[in-house]
C-alpha cells in the first residue's frame, strides 16, 4: 500500500477485515480493540484515510466506517491481508508442510460469498476437496480462518476455501486473563489434602512451591487420579507432580499463551511476573471465556 504510513496501513487492513466479516458499518472502537490502539488515535487516522478516498462514513447510531473500492485497490486488489511471514496450513489439527503466501477474496464486490483463494507453496496432493483446513492468526487482524477445500490447483499452487468461521484474537495481556488467586501446594502435601484443596477452590491444577519460594513442579487432577488408581493413597505431591513446568510472563500476549498451549499440549500455564515469581495460572478455560468460538483451535 504505497504512500500510506504503517499505522494507516494497519488501520485500513483491520477496518477492511472487520467490514468483510461483519457486512456492516464499523465503529472506530472496534478497529481500536482489534489492533490495540487508542480509539481517538484510530478515529483520527480513519479521517485521514477518508480524505484519501479510502474510507466512507455514515453518521448516526447505526453509522460507522467502511472501505471504498479504491481501498481494495490500494490493498492490492483483491488481497484480504498480506502475509509478511508465511503461514502454516493445518488439515484438521495436523500441521501440513503447505505454506500460505497470500489470501485473496474471490469476489471483491461480494464479500458475503465467504470464499477465499490461498496462494501457497508445497505439495497439494496431500489435500483433497472437502478437507477441513485452518490457517492463522494472520498479521494485523490476527484472524484464524477455518473452512473446507472447494478447489485445488497443483500447477498454479492455489486453493479455494469455503470459509466456515473467522475468529479474531484480540491483543490482551496474559495477566488480564487470570481468573483466580494463586493457589499453591507444597511438595510434602499429601495427595489426599491436595484433592480436597482442588475441590474446595474449584481448580484442576496448581503449582508446587518449596520453602525457598521456588516453583518445583505442577500438580493436576490427572496426576491425583493416576496415584489413586495405582492405590497410592498416602503419596505426597512431590511423588506425582510434573517437574517440567511451562510458564509465561504476565505481560506476554494472549496469542503467545495460545501458541505455548498448542506446542506443549498443555491446558494451563504458570504465570510469572518480571521477577520470575509465580502470580497465577492461566488455563484454556480462561482463554476460551475471553474469545467466543476459540474452542476450535483445540477441538476441530
Amino acid at each position: 500500500m504505497q504512500n500510506l504510513s504503517p499505522t494507516q496501513r494497519e488501520i485500513l487492513l483491520a477496518l477492511t477485515d472487520l467490514y468483510n466479516r461483519q457486512k456492516r458499518m464499523i465503529k472506530s472502537k472496534e478497529v481500536a480493540d482489534i489492533i490495540g490502539k487508542d480509539e481517538g488515535t484510530v478515529r483520527n487516522i480513519i479521517l485521514s484515510l477518508k480524505v484519501l478516498g479510502l474510507v466512507e462514513s455514515k453518521p448516526g447510531p447505526n453509522g460507522g466506517y467502511m472501505p471504498t473500492l479504491k481501498a481494495y485497490e490500494i490493498i492490492n486488489n483483491p488481497t484480504l491481508t498480506p502475509i509478511l511471514d508465511k503461514l502454516n496450513l493445518y488439515k484438521g489439527m495436523i500441521e501440513t508442510d503447505i505454506k500460505v503466501e497470500n489470501i485473496e477474496i474471490i469476489d471483491i464486490t461480494n464479500p458475503s460469498a465467504n470464499r477465499v483463494l490461498l496462494k501457497v507453496e508445497g505439495d497439494l496432493r496431500k489435500l483433497k476437496v472437502g478437507d477441513a483446513v485452518r490457517l492463522g492468526p494472520t498479521p494485523y487482524s490476527r484472524l484464524v480462518i477455518e473452512g473446507l477445500v472447494l478447489h485445488l490447483d497443483e500447477n498454479s499452487k492455489e486453493i479455494v476455501v469455503d470459509v466456515k468461521r473467522m475468529i479474531s484474537i484480540p491483543k490482551e495481556k496474559v495477566k488480564n486473563l487470570i481468573s483466580k488467586k494463586l493457589i499453591a501446594l507444597k511438595p510434602e502435601t499429601s495427595l489426599r489434602e491436595a484433592s480436597m484443596i482442588f475441590y474446595k477452590e474449584a481448580i484442576r491444577g496448581a503449582p508446587v512451591i518449596n520453602q525457598d519460594e521456588k516453583v518445583v513442579g505442577i500438580l493436576t487432577t490427572a496426576d491425583i487420579i493416576k496415584a489413586f488408581f495405582e492405590g497410592n493413597y498416602t503419596a505426597k505431591v512431590s511423588e506425582y507432580m510434573k517437574t517440567n513446568v511451562i510458564s509465561i510472563n504476565e505481560n506476554e500476549d494472549l496469542l503467545d499463551a495460545i501458541r505455548k498451549m498448542i506446542i506443549y499440549n498443555v491446558g494451563r500455564l504458570l504465570v510469572l511476573d518480571s521477577n520470575n515469581k509465580a502470580v497465577g495460572i492461566v488455563t484454556r478455560t480462561d482463554i476460551l471465556r475471553s474469545i467466543a468460538g476459540l474452542e476450535g483451535l483445540w477441538t476441530s
